[in-house]
């Protein structure tokens, strides 16, 4: 599961691949990880779903639709989940890497989630917003060539709207040539500036 993110002072994009793979060993295909709660806060879901549907429950239905009239603010948002990554941290078994972006009410804001069960010297949360005005982030939840790829997309096309989508969409394509967990399908949410 990819989820991967552009910020700058004037939006915020979340971008992600669709394809999920069950434990079952089946794959269902289109199926949605972004989900923007409200017109201030995306959250964007890749690692194991059981463990993001418990990290996010707050926010979206056991059949990963949105819970409606999500009025919670990004702080809100962000202490929300803190508290439950944190019970997750404790139980150990847990697998995410997701994040949870948007408008704060002065700038663009990002946390990433990170719990890894093999590994869990690599669990973190991550927070993540541009230095200055100027300034762009580009977040990854993936594998690092993912990012590698994204970032010289990105480089290429520009860092407007357009040329992040389309940078994403080529990180789609370089991806499925190795990573058997993505496919080619893509979903982006944005938040805007208020004017």
């Amino acid at each position: 599961m990819l989820v991967q993110a552009a910020m700058c002072d004037q939006f915020v994009i979340v971008c992600g691949e669709q394809r999920l793979n069950l434990s079952n060993g089946g794959v269902l295909h289109n199926f949605r990880k972004i989900f923007k709660i409200n017109e201030h806060v995306i959250i964007g879901l890749s690692g194991a779903i059981e463990d993001n549907y418990y990290l996010f429950q707050e926010y979206i239905n056991p059949d990963f639709t949105l819970k409606e009239g999500c009025l919670d603010s990004l702080e809100e948002v962000f202490d929300r989940v803190t508290a439950r990554y944190q019970e997750m941290t404790a139980e150990g078994e847990c697998d995410v890497f997701s994040l949870v972006c948007g408008w704060n009410g002065s700038g663009f804001q990002a946390k990433t989630f990170h719990i890894d069960s093999e590994h869990a010297g690599n669990s973190r949360i991550t927070d993540v917003e541009p230095a200055h005005e100027k300034d762009g982030k580009l977040i990854s939840c993936g594998d690092n060539r993912h990012y590698e790829n994204f970032y010289y997309g990105v480089s290429r096309y520009g860092f407007d709207i357009n040329g992040v989508q389309r940078a994403f969409r080529e990180v789609l394509s370089k991806g499925v040539l190795f990573d058997e967990f993505i496919d080619k399908n893509a979903q982006f949410e944005v938040i805007r500036r208020p004017e």
